[in-house]
């Protein structure tokens, strides 16, 4: 009887309970889904066994990328230092490669490279198949045994059993699949999944690129060669497991084990303090029971931040919920009051309300759910780079539930209990008796409580519009930066020359082909080639300076890229001083190099850098290269990086192959990519082109953060801009309704239709003035908690206060237009006549 009482309530107020299921739905869901997604970054170990006893082992970071980085060498010693009960595992940094087998299938893919018991000693069980055994890491073998991600297996092979056995080929080396991973084992870097993994030995077929550092020339460094036998060459993140109560032990053992690395390095620094700091070095056992690398790090501030503005609009929408509540109650009050009097007690009344409302309340937090679903694989996708999605565990667990209840719970506080609570505790009998004319002092009573959620909820309001004025600045600072580089008109080629075996080949011919084709198309302005890819090339590098051994190791540090003739033109980077390569620049001539502003200002200072000679090493070995020119500075490691000192060499002298070909488009860049493609197959059929896409997208790939904050946050404004709106238009009817017979009379005393509008507009201005400026307060502190997130924009900019104030002014004086318009033009007459 109650519920079939309540369902007919809702029913007759159709469009107050669509709106109460709604904002439960956006505003619980949203939380949910913003939470999921911070729980997956920050807080969900890795699905392994006991992985709280996993330990990154870190000593000293690599000299010029500064990593945690170990050499071959330097991990085997490590493995006979360590006891049977800590065992350790290496694994390399993530690489690509192309899949081909059978059928003509070919598959891009990313690889990395581990040690035989890198799957034992995590406790992991394949999907089928098996792990790698010790022979697995043998050289000699005519094929390498693969690993294959069970998401890699199911998507592209259609099953995670039937492709064990399967023979193909790896950037042209044989393979056969001998396992496949678990199914929710991603690896143990945050942020990457390999779709395959190699033993260690793989990397000895020079086809497996990979991250690494080394010591740098003049030190026996030769990166033609296997990195197994080099104890210069940096390329392994190391991981241990290790049982409670042996850290410090372990520790200690792993310490002395790397003596011999440790003086290697020092040996191999100039500065006095740094060479103290490595010989006094400890191993540092750093907890990995959630992954290595540094996702967690870049994530946990946007995502903290995304977590208090979600928390935020909850808030907003309770207090909308309270108040259209408190407004319906009130308009209720009579019935109610009638109910008392026919004999009901107050917690019947209060038992018939809350029934009401939790049929509202679950119905809202079951489309939460879905809500949520929807908008965490949203939210997912707005944080990953174009190409790949973060590999995190969404599963919606129990943790999911218990939040959701607690939110359900805290709305059903706001939205059903105090309201009930604040209208039940008056005096139900004495409403039923009111007169017409004591009614709108009562209304003006009531709307106390209604008034004050309002200006709160202007406050909240105000503050995410500001932050969605302030994210949605710095996408459009960053979008629109002059990076020192033409990016708008550059379409950027990608090459994988190790998968088509061609990266030890003399590729001058090729190259000159491929140059003076693409320069005769009538579409291009010019093109050229480079090792790099740009944005995020930072192949570092120290540049010795001939005559000039004073120079500190920080001075010489910088980057370097080797670059094809008309590079600099092609690329938009002006020449400030000397000249640009030339066909002239050959392997047989002077090798030459070209400084940019903040390497030639780092080494020369002030002294003109053109003519003098640099090199890779000290003396006598620094007049190696003759700098030929100056150019500008280009931020080639990304928008909110500064422009790196960087060195550009000829790519015509050297012996690094071309990575990427630029092209320079007359017009857009997106609508040459095919023909660009053709002409390249045209030239050579079989160049491993990976990805043709305009430079001006790369470096919008690196934003991804900047989008997710801006996107987000510009959602919770509109949302919470229509809340507000929903707000000021319920409350603004409920007085019109309440107030009839005063306006009535106010009428009939002569009070013109503008003085009634402005009769309410002046009750909107006051809510709005009082919210708004406790909101500005409100936007200056959390602002400063976002100021490493802004670019180019201040938290206190007054144009975003400005701007959103403006936009919440004229949503309240719109919703507020529509029931003053309607109280404008009732008829005196009538209406005292209802009375």
């Amino acid at each position: 009887m109650i519920v079939r009482y309540a369902f007919r309530q809702l029913r007759r107020r159709l469009g107050f309970s669509l709106t109460v299921i709604v904002t439960l739905a956006l505003s619980i869901g949203a939380n949910l889904a913003v939470f999921q997604l911070l729980q997956a970054v920050l807080f969900t170990p890795l699905p392994v066994a006991s992985p709280s006893q996993l330990y990154a082992l870190h000593l000293v970071k690599s000299p010029y990328d500064e990593q945690w980085f170990y050499s071959y060498p330097a991990y085997q010693r490590l493995r006979q230092a360590a006891d049977h009960g800590s065992p350790i595992i290496a694994h390399s940094g993530v690489g690509s490669g192309i899949v081909q087998a059978g059928n003509g299938f070919s598959q891009e893919a990313t690889l990395q490279l581990v040690s035989s018991d890198f799957f034992a000693v995590l406790g992991l069980a394949p999907a089928s198949g098996r792990f790698f055994l010790p022979a697995d890491d043998a050289s000699g073998q005519s094929e390498l045994p693969v690993i294959l991600g069970y998401d890699f297996a199911q998507n592209k092979f259609g099953s995670a059993r039937s492709v064990v056995g399967m023979k193909a080929t790896l950037n042209r080396v044989p393979i056969v699949v001998v396992g496949v991973a678990p199914e929710r084992f991603s690896g143990v870097e945050q942020g990457s999944a390999p779709d395959l993994w190699l033993p260690l030995v793989a990397q000895s077929s020079g086809r497996f690129g990979t991250w690494f550092d080394s010591l740098g020339p003049g030190y026996n460094i030769d990166l033609e060669k296997p990195y197994r036998n080099q104890d210069g060459v940096f390329w392994l993140w190391i991981l241990a497991r290790i049982p409670d109560g042996e850290k410090a032990n372990a520790a200690t053992r792993w310490t002395q084990a790397l003596q011999p690395d440790l003086q290697m390095m020092a040996n191999a620094t100039k500065d006095a303090n740094q060479r103290a700091h490595i010989l006094h070095a400890q191993m540092q056992l750093i907890p990995a029971s959630h992954g290595e690398g540094s996702l967690g790090a870049e994530y946990l501030q946007p995502l903290s931040l995304l977590m208090g503005m979600s928390a935020m609009f909850f808030l907003v929408g309770c207090l909308n919920l309270g108040n259209l509540q408190l407004a319906r109650l009130f308009g209720r009050q009579r019935e109610i009051g009638v109910r008392v009097a026919l004999g009901a007690s107050r917690w019947r009344v209060l038992r018939q309300l809350m029934v009401e409302d939790l049929l509202l309340l679950a119905t809202g937090g079951i489309l939460a759910i879905a809500t949520c679903r929807v908008v965490s694989s949203l939210l997912l996708h707005w944080a990953s780079p174009r190409k790949r999605l973060i590999p995190v565990d969404l599963h919606f667990g129990w943790k999911y539930f218990a939040v959701g209840i607690v939110l359900l719970l805290a709305a059903q506080m706001a939205f059903s209990i105090l309201p009930a609570w604040q209208i039940t505790r008056s005096n139900l009998l004495s409403i039923i008796r009111s007169s017409a004319g004591n009614r709108g002092s009562s209304a003006r009573r009531d709307l106390r409580w209604s008034t004050v959620l309002l200006t709160g909820q202007v406050s909240l309001s105000l503050l995410l519009l500001s932050m969605a004025a302030l994210f949605a600045q710095t996408l459009l600072n960053l979008g629109t930066l002059d990076a020192g580089l033409d990016r708008q008109r550059i379409l950027s080629v990608h090459l994988d020359l190790a998968s088509g075996g061609l990266e030890k080949q003399d590729l001058s011919g090729l190259n000159q082909r491929i140059l003076d084709r693409l320069r005769s198309l009538p579409f291009v302005r010019d093109a050229a080639m480079q090792m790099c890819r740009v944005p995020g090339c930072i192949w570092n590098t120290a540049i010795h300076v001939s005559g000039q051994p004073e120079l500190s190791p920080a001075q010489m540090q910088g980057e370097e890229n080797h670059v094809s003739t008309h590079y600099f033109h092609t690329m938009g980077i002006p020449l400030l001083q000397g000249r640009a390569f030339s066909d002239a620049d050959q392997p047989h001539a002077q090798r030459v190099v070209i400084l940019n502003q903040a390497f030639a200002q780092r080494l020369f200072a002030n002294q003109n850098p053109i003519g003098h000679f640099v090199g890779y090493q000290a003396a006598p070995d620094d007049h190696a290269f003759q700098v030929i020119g100056v150019v500008g500075d280009a931020q080639v490691d990304g928008l909110r990086r500064p422009a790196p000192p960087v060195a550009y060499f000829s790519l015509e002298q050297g012996a690094n192959p071309a990575g990427t070909i630029e092209v320079s488009a007359l017009g857009s860049p997106a609508n040459i990519a095919a023909d660009i493609r053709r002409t390249l197959q045209s030239i050579d059929p079989d160049l491993p082109i990976t990805e043709i896409v305009p430079l001006n997208t790369e470096f919008s790939d690196e934003l991804s953060t900047e989008k997710l904050l801006a996107r987000l946050t510009a959602s919770f404004a509109g949302m919470t801009l229509a809340l507000a709106v929903i707000g000021f238009y319920g409350l603004l009817s409920f007085q019109v309704v309440r107030r009839t017979a005063e306006i009535g009379i106010r009428i009939a005393l002569g009070a013109t239709r503008g003085q009634v509008i402005r009769l309410f507009l002046f009750q909107t201005a006051t809510i709005l003035i009082g919210g708004i400026l406790p909101g500005i307060i409100l936007t200056v502190l959390v602002g400063r908690s976002a100021r490493t997130l802004l670019y180019g924009v201040q938290e206190t900019n007054p144009w975003a206060f400005a701007a959103a104030s403006c936009v919440l002014i004229a949503g309240g004086i719109l919703a507020t237009l529509i029931p003053a318009r309607r109280a404008s033009v009732l008829d005196p007459i009538q209406t005292l006549r209802a009375e």
